[in-house]
């Protein structure tokens, strides 16, 4: 079997499992097929002979990355502007930073749904509903879990 014709089997094994993956942590539907084309240019670049057994894991961990990847290259943020006021001295920087560093290894010892919801939540402005939709999930669970991760978010920043 060449390259071309091992790729295209793949492609037709997993496109819709791709596309639903990134679907359900992206909103936008463009995003969502740029992200799709580059996990697939991913694995044809990367395409090995020899690992035929891994591949489900290998496209998961390649779409798995590439929708980290986007969530790290498309932060929003608002252009600051002259009438802007400083906000905050240096020293509420460095504790906001020290913050921020904690809630990231914190988040690190989340499950992967679990911080899923909280991204899609509180970075890319999803309300539960929409949330619940995404990750196929009922609602009422969708709040009950977001509601404990808040506790246990509290907690483990305070210990």
């Amino acid at each position: 079997m060449t390259d071309t014709e091992r790729f295209d089997e793949i492609y037709r094994e997993y496109r819709y499992k791709v596309r639903d993956y990134i679907r359900s942590r992206v909103g936008n539907p463009e995003d969502v097929e740029d992200l799709c084309s580059e996990v697939f240019r991913k694995v044809l670049e990367n395409l090995n002979p020899q690992n035929g057994s891994g591949v489900s894991s290998y496209i998961y961990t390649i779409t798995h990355n590439t929708v980290v990847d986007y969530y790290r290259t498309h932060r929003i943020s608002a252009p600051l502007t002259e009438d802007m006021p400083a906000q905050g001295s240096l020293e509420e920087s460095l504790v906001n930073s020290d913050m921020l560093e904690r809630l990231a290894g914190v988040l690190k010892q989340l499950p992967e749904q679990d911080r899923d919801i909280l991204v899609l939540h509180y970075y890319a402005n999803n309300s539960l509903h929409e949330i619940s939709d995404k990750m196929h999930l009922p609602y009422s669970v969708t709040k009950r879990r977001h509601q404990a991760l808040l506790k246990k978010l509290r907690v483990l920043l305070e210990a």
